[in-house]
């Protein structure tokens, strides 16, 4: 099983979510482990037999049941997929059809990310691609039921386009209903990353324009270095942190940036509202963040890998390394041979220790790899 995102349900068991080769196929595949790591239940579930398909991200509801969603192949092609599960790991099939939501952009398309709404319905992001083979943003809400909220966007849709390709990995939702996304931006699908980005929405699906430049805001971090965003955390003041990597000749750093409500760059957050962390070592290390996540004392944690092992770093709100966590705030250690291990996800326990989900290789496979830190 290769996992890459990862909850806690209301009763402490962890929620591991990503995909499995079958023998014929990946399908969506969901492992529950109990508060010690022992395993709970392992199945799998499928939109159509044959078709890899892909999980991606998982959001656990109030009553323990959860939502997974991630690349389906329901229409014949790749689609922005939900599959909604009961909190012992079987398929909802009260959901969607036959417990499944799929989702046609009419064009190839998949899910990076999900937030639910306290009204219970789910937003999920990710990309569609079109004739050009480029990316676009591509928004969807879901109501309870699993079908599409034709009220949201464009009859249910979202697409937009902030260059050439745009690369959508993270969604927040703001207690006014606004939503807020982010990714990276680049000159192909093929290419490499120029910028990361953030954007925000209405309720209703429409940009908000109030909101950085006519809705977003893209930030470049250095003359003609790679940047990539993948994850999004919300503070209770509305300011946003947006975690990735900088890269500076094939060696990265973790970064990231906090956004005020308005979209500008935080300048209170060191200097000038970006951070960008080296692991040390011997010889150039090269890192790169997957993960944020937000702490109940506005502390900040960025998971991801470095020198091929699962890495952490623990922040300030002001965005200081915290020298009370690992060594001089930083953290890491390996699955294994530590070749090929990395964070992609975060979850925070009711107990406040913090769960990293992500992978390691053995040999040519890859499987799932999920630890957990103890509080201070």
């Amino acid at each position: 099983m290769f996992g890459p995102s990862v909850a806690v349900q209301p009763n402490g068991v962890i929620v591991a979510a990503g995909k499995h080769f079958t023998g014929l196929d990946d399908d969506f595949a969901v492992l529950q482990l109990n508060p010690s790591g022992g395993l709970v239940s392992m199945s799998t579930a499928a939109f159509a037999s044959n078709k890899n398909e892909d999980a991606k991200s998982v959001v656990v509801l109030p009553d323990g049941r959860f939502l997974v969603g991630g690349e389906g192949n329901a229409g014949g092609y790749a689609q922005h997929g939900v599959i909604r599960f009961m909190a012992d790991g079987t398929v909802d099939d009260s959901f969607g059809n036959d417990g499944r939501a799929s989702i046609d952009f009419g064009r190839l398309s998949h899910i990076h990310a999900m937030a639910l709404q306290a009204d219970g319905k789910l937003v999920v992001v990710g990309e569609s691609y079109g004739g050009t083979n480029s990316a676009r943003l591509a928004m969807a809400r879901l109501k309870t039921d699993g079908t599409l909220d034709t009220t949201f966007g464009t009859a249910g849709l979202v697409q937009t386009s902030y260059g050439e390709t745009t690369s959508t990995h993270a969604v927040v939702i703001a207690p006014d209903g606004s939503i807020t996304v982010g990714g990276y931006v680049g000159e192909s699908i093929n290419g490499d990353a120029s910028a990361c980005f953030v954007a925000r929405y209405r309720a209703t699906g429409t940009a908000d324009t109030s909101f950085g430049s006519n809705g977003v805001t893209i930030v470049a971090v250095g003359s003609g270095h790679k940047n990539y965003c993948h994850s999004l955390a919300r503070q209770d003041d509305g300011m946003v942190v947006l975690a990735g990597s900088i890269v500076r000749n094939r060696i990265g750093d973790f970064m990231m940036m906090r956004f005020t409500t308005s979209g500008g760059l935080d300048p209170s957050f060191d200097g000038d509202g970006i951070v960008s962390t080296t692991f040390p070592g011997r010889a150039p290390i090269s890192s790169e963040a997957n993960a944020v996540l937000l702490l109940p004392d506005g502390k900040l944690v960025l998971g991801g890998q470095a020198d091929g092992q699962f890495a952490l770093a623990r922040y300030s709100s002001s965005g200081a390394l915290d020298p009370a966590f690992g060594t001089g705030g930083l953290m890491s250690f390996a699955f294994g041979r530590g070749v090929d291990d990395q964070i992609k996800s975060l979850a925070l326990q009711p107990d406040g220790k913090i769960v990293a989900a992500g992978f390691t290789r053995d040999g040519s496979h890859f499987n799932l790899a999920v630890a957990r830190l103890l509080r201070d």
